[in-house]
């Protein structure tokens, strides 16, 4: 694809920055402000970044043959921004470690990954919603010595509400692979691979090319609902009445143990498809045993295969991709060890096993 950056004035940008959003194909406009990058069929979200405009995001298909003009806005300060919440060192550092777990992760890889300029980062606490959020002016440097990738990582959402446990990133991603005498390294070989499988872009990946069993997944239909041992505890609290034995869980889950077909999951329109479906589902992945970090966050004794639960955030469609990506990715809600692996598992979407 080609196209040119421009600004307010209609006068070319050189030397901005054009990329795939979460891949490693990256461009820079010439002195004439015209950049061309070479993509592999798919739709994706390019991303042209430069100094002193706001960043700008294009969905785009590669299948389009079209020539891109794009128009670049003054950066704009917030004035949010420019009030400051003083925090001491001490809460700096608490919600910074808090941040490192749900951003990057706990488990190896993580161990590590490390944020380059991680003083960049600002945190704000609202005690009356009980929410954290981390904002980042600069794009965060994020070192992975585990996967042989240096990512610049623009923070556009960060928040964990403590009163729903639920936590959101959002954010771009430029992947630049680590230079070595021999790179990528064998052990950084291994360690994608072993990244790739089982997580949420080989699942993806495995549903478009109607390949789940084969590459180790097994799907079944999740219930949950109220679990009427509850509201009767519930009522009998109400009443006074003297209770005896531990409280009942409030919300009930059982698996329907049949075999799900794809169109449960998903639907083709044309050369397009979609996961289509209400409610949840499970998947068991077969083929590679939970971390031992993830049993202890767990209280887990053994470990098992691991585990995850999907849902659509209100049955909107999910717009799936052969390279395993799909689009809008905050409308796939995760839980289980997907949801577990975080940012220092992350692999550019243009990866492909060797």
């Amino acid at each position: 694809m080609k196209g040119i950056v421009k600004d307010e004035n209609s006068k070319p940008i050189a030397q901005a920055i054009v990329y795939v959003d979460g891949s490693t194909i990256k461009s820079n406009t010439n002195n004439q402000g015209e950049f061309t990058l070479d993509l592999p069929n798919g739709q994706y979200n390019l991303i042209v970044r430069a100094d002193l405009f706001e960043n700008f995001i294009l969905g785009i298909n590669s299948l389009d043959n079209k020539y891109y003009t794009i128009k670049l806005e003054p950066e704009v300060i917030n004035l949010q921004e420019t009030t400051v919440q003083v925090i001491s060192k001490a809460d700096w550092l608490y919600y910074y470690n808090t941040f490192l777990k749900l951003f990057l992760g706990s488990d190896k890889a993580s161990q590590q990954t490390k944020i380059i300029n991680s003083k960049d980062l600002r945190f704000r606490y609202d005690k009356q919603s009980k929410v954290l959020t981390a904002t980042s002016k600069n794009p965060l440097i994020i070192s992975n010595d585990y996967l042989g990738y240096d990512i610049e990582y623009d923070l556009i959402d960060f928040n964990v509400n403590y009163q729903t446990n639920y936590a959101l990133t959002l954010g771009t991603a430029l992947f630049t692979e680590k230079k070595t005498k021999s790179s990528p390294s064998k052990k950084w070989i291994k360690n994608r691979e072993k990244a790739y499988l089982g997580s949420i872009n080989h699942f993806i990946k495995s549903i478009y090319d109607n390949q789940l069993e084969e590459n180790g997944y097994e799907v079944k239909r999740l219930i949950r609902k109220e679990n009427p041992e509850y509201e009767k505890f519930k009522n009998e609290i109400a009443l006074s009445k003297k209770i005896d034995g531990k409280v009942p869980p409030k919300i009930i889950s059982y698996l329907i143990n049949q075999k799900v077909p794809y169109d449960s999951l998903k639907i083709i329109n044309g050369k397009n498809q979609f996961l289509n479906f209400k409610g949840f589902y499970a998947i068991e992945y077969k083929k590679e045993k939970q971390d031992t970090e993830y049993l202890k966050q767990n209280n887990l004794l053994f470990a098992g295969n691991q585990f995850s639960i999907i849902s659509l955030n209100d049955g909107k469609l999910l717009k799936i991709e052969e390279n395993g990506s799909y689009y809008h990715p905050i409308n796939l809600i995760v839980e289980g060890y997907f949801s577990w692996e975080k940012i220092a598992n992350l692999l550019p979407v243009n990866y492909k096993l060797e």
